[in-house]
């Protein structure tokens, strides 16, 4: 690998997919941030749900860092965004405001890298995968989880959680990355009677089985998939601040884990062709 030349076939060096998860979505920061320590920039991300948000907020250039302040900063579940709509407790469109600032153009082609992001039509039914144009109605669509946050018209569409249709959108980039790395967040572990303490935590773990269900073969596609441990002892809603920044830890200590560990011989061929990448992609890194 000392002698890397990407093969032709493919246009970025890596790809990164992002699952969805809720608040647990934290743990991809603290991924983030372990590859930005170590000179890691995906080119290309796929993400759902509340992974999505977190890339286009790193494709628009932003730190994992400040990444993560944005959410310890804003409460989005506060009591001015409670809903009068029977379709979910939070509003989608006032979250909305959070991301002005980030997103100023609010288009996809003024990220810093291409993002691909994947929402469910619930009429159809079928997966709508976005790249190109208005950019945070279709994050709000794709982040919005069934009976919390409303569905978001699109057109002729309703647009609802990724993560019901596809909760690990590997494939949408496979082609187009030589290397590519997937963090997913629900894994479908055993667990205890105790953890069921509440009807909320129960219908979280039915969404979790059947989101695992589905992406079966998207799972195997990247060539590393890391599933964070210690996640199932917070809820999709775990929005207080200690639980933010403790799943932001489990994900940076679950990246440092393997990569250190068990991946680290595929980790160091990584490193060396982030060196070797075409100029053009070493220019939209952000600084």
């Amino acid at each position: 690998m000392d002698n890397y030349v990407q093969p032709p076939s493919v246009k970025y060096t890596l790809g990164l997919t992002l699952s969805g998860g809720g608040a647990k979505c934290m743990a991809h920061i603290g991924l983030l941030q372990y590859l930005a320590e170590n000179g890691i920039e995906p080119d290309i991300i796929s993400a759902t749900s509340g992974g999505a948000v977190i890339g286009a907020l790193h494709a628009a250039g932003c730190k994992p860092v400040h990444i993560l302040e944005f959410f310890l900063k804003h409460r989005m579940f506060c009591f001015q965004n409670l809903s009068l709509n029977q379709w979910g407790l939070i509003q989608s469109e006032k979250i909305g405001k959070y991301f002005e600032k980030y997103f100023p153009d609010n288009s996809f082609e003024a990220l810093k890298k291409p993002l691909f992001v994947v929402a469910t039509d619930l009429q159809k039914p079928a997966q709508h995968v976005f790249s190109s144009g208005p950019l945070i109605k279709p994050l709000l669509g794709a982040s919005a989880f069934p009976g919390v946050l409303t569905p978001v018209r699109w057109g002729n569409e309703i647009l609802a959680d990724g993560g019901i249709i596809n909760n690990f959108p590997a494939s949408l980039i496979r082609e187009q990355c030589h290397f590519q790395i997937g963090m997913h967040l629900t894994p479908v572990r055993q667990r205890s009677e105790e953890h069921f303490r509440n009807a909320r935590s129960l219908l979280e773990r039915v969404y979790d089985i059947f989101s695992v269900s589905k992406i079966v073969k998207e799972i195997r596609i990247p060539d590393i998939v890391l599933e964070p441990e210690g996640l199932e002892e917070f809820g999709t809603f775990s929005v207080k601040n200690d639980d933010l920044e403790a799943m932001f830890e489990l994900g940076y200590e679950c990246a440092q884990k393997y990569f250190s560990g068990a991946g680290r011989q595929w980790f160091m061929q990584l490193q060396r062709a982030m060196l070797k990448r075409p100029q053009w992609l070493m220019d939209k890194q952000p600084a």
